[in-house]
């Protein structure tokens, strides 16, 4: 053997040690990242009104110490900075992030001071994967919450269980992506290289700084890499999907309701199903869907607006897939708990009566109460039910739970008559594969097979209406403000402005400017396809010659009750 063959042999036997080394290392290393992502995590068995308000669902969105920031990222200095105007579009003295997007403000040794209905927990967004660094999510709360105030404003109370008033999420999220792809100025007199773009203004450094000038706190190596991670991921997510979604509206935009029209109290559902689940844009779906009410669920064979949903996890599954949730981190235990037990919470929620919330307004005159409940049992009973007197529980009506078609009910279309509609049973039935915690049996959800195609049976579904007082505004769009208009005793408003909008205890729902304000922002248009404030005209449309007006005055009253 001469000097070069041993030389070559001594060095293939040197490289094959150093990679003996590394890959002992690399097991090494990973074994202790197993062990260290062992104790990242510690599941919580919550209760269930814990789970309701507390519980994350598998919606988990971005680190703590982002949130915790969030509202000082920009330049304080300069109100036009476009990270001030993302999260304050609608001026500097119109209050914080938390006020202009409608959230409830949390209280401060809570959750690090964030809104109502944040979570903190250690699973990483969409995989559920263990995490070094706390990251905020949903908890169900978030949604079916209200902060009620009165006509000066005063806070009556945080009521579990409606919609949320103010919340205008859709214009939050965009605001949120506008935010996160917001890049750096270009020096003065050059321009920005499309090849080369400047750096981003949010970034994981920028996040640590004002996250220790906020709390005091460092972040670690580990939980600087988290973000970093989580930051490439979701850019990443974000600009795949702009040749098929578009851009987020930010830089102030973002509370236009002619550019995001969900507006407040509203969500945008199916757009989220049809994205997720088939794998199309779905930018030409009008379908703005009121955020539900979650009082009382035991008493609903089928459930939402459209009566498509009668199983209670199923409905609850799907609406964290549809806030953020994904399949897989829905299959942790402790997520499938909270999920449970917080639809557990709901079939038993009741709601406090309205002269509990409004003891001056609640109506006193026995007679026409009881002219109320007359005009009540021959019109509304049928299809709502009614509170018993001698118990207190509601009592179903005989046409409960019916899908009344649209060809009788005439409410807006939108919502039953989207593109894919025919298709989503099949396809939300597939979603969850059989061995899945929420999977279902295919007839918990409509439209039922042979029934695809079935236009004259599609509508909206006659709900219990205890607790009517809060759930308001009305119809499945929110396109009317009060029960004084949805039962004709008033003229339907064609234009309101909504926002966190003042109670009126009067024509029982919410009051609005006739221009808008810093509370009551949006311009609410019955015009817009998607918004119409049409149908429901029971007991009489408003133009009825035989409508009634003392018979309407005394059903309201007798509404005030229930």
């Amino acid at each position: 053997m001469n000097i070069a063959q041993a030389r070559l042999r001594m060095l293939g036997r040197a490289t094959l040690v150093v990679l003996d080394i590394l890959v002992a290392l690399l097991l090494l290393g990973t074994a202790a990242l197993i062990w260290l992502e062992r104790g990242w995590v510690k599941p919580q068995g919550r209760n269930a009104q814990d789970a309701f308000q507390h519980g994350t669902i598998g919606t988990e969105l971005m680190p703590l110490p982002l949130a915790v920031v969030l509202g000082d990222l920009g330049d304080p200095k300069n109100p036009n900075d476009p990270l001030i105007k993302d999260f304050q579009p609608a001026g500097v003295d119109a209050g914080d992030w938390i006020d202009q997007f409608g959230f409830t403000r949390g209280k401060p040794d809570v959750n690090d001071g964030s809104p109502v209905g944040f979570v903190v927990s250690n699973y990483r967004p969409q995989s559920g994967s263990p995490s070094p660094v706390p990251f905020v999510g949903f908890a169900c709360a978030l949604c079916h919450s209200s902060e009620i105030r009165d006509s000066n404003r005063r806070t009556v109370g945080l009521v579990f269980g409606p919609g949320s008033v103010s919340l205008n999420l859709f214009s939050w999220i965009d605001a949120f992506q506008a935010a996160l792809l917001q890049r750096e100025t270009p020096a003065p007199g050059t321009t920005a290289d499309p090849a080369d773009p400047p750096p981003y203004r949010i970034t994981t450094t920028l996040i640590a700084e004002k996250y220790q000038q906020k709390t005091g706190h460092s972040l670690g190596l580990l939980q600087k890499a988290m973000v970093e991670l989580w930051l490439r991921g979701i850019r990443k997510r974000i600009d795949e999907g702009l040749p098929r979604f578009d851009d987020p509206y930010g830089d102030g935009r973002s509370l236009d309701p002619d550019l995001v029209p969900t507006g407040p109290t509203r969500t945008q559902p199916f757009r989220t199903l049809i994205r997720n689940a088939f794998d199309r844009p779905g930018n030409d779906m009008p379908v703005y869907t009121k955020i539900a009410t979650v009082f009382s669920e035991d008493l609903k064979t089928w459930s939402q607006f459209d009566g498509a949903i009668r199983d209670l996890y199923a409905r609850s599954s799907l609406a964290a897939y549809v806030a953020g949730a994904t399949v897989d981190n829905m299959a942790l235990p402790e997520i499938v708990n909270n999920i449970r037990k917080a639809s557990d919470y709901t079939a038993t929620l009741r709601p406090p009566r309205f002269a509990d919330l409004f003891p001056a307004n609640a109506p006193t005159d026995a007679a026409r109460l009881a002219r109320g409940k007359e005009v009540y049992q021959k019109y509304c009973n049928g299809c709502h039910g009614d509170r018993d007197a001698a118990t207190g529980n509601w009592i179903n009506g005989p046409n409960n739970n019916e899908v009344v078609p649209l060809s009788e009910i005439k409410t807006d279309p939108a919502r039953v008559m989207f593109r894919h509609y025919s298709e989503l049973g099949d396809k939300l039935f597939s979603l969850f594969p059989e061995k899945h915690p929420f999977h279902f049996p295919r007839d918990e959800i409509k439209p039922l097979p042979g029934q695809e195609n079935n236009l004259a049976i599609r509508g909206y579904v006659n709900s219990p209406m205890d607790g009517i007082a809060l759930r308001a505004p009305y119809l499945h769009n929110a396109s009317v403000l009060t029960l004084a208009e949805l039962i004709n005793l008033k003229k339907r408003r064609d234009v309101f402005y909504r926002g966190h909008n003042r109670y009126d205890p009067v024509d029982v729902g919410f009051a609005s400017p006739e221009a808008p304000d810093k509370d009551t922002y949006f311009k609410f248009d019955t015009s817009v396809v998607g918004n119409s404030n049409k149908g429901h005209d029971y007991p009489w449309a408003y133009d009825d010659p035989n409508r009634n007006v003392d018979d309407l005055t005394a059903l309201l009253d007798y509404l005030k009750t229930l």
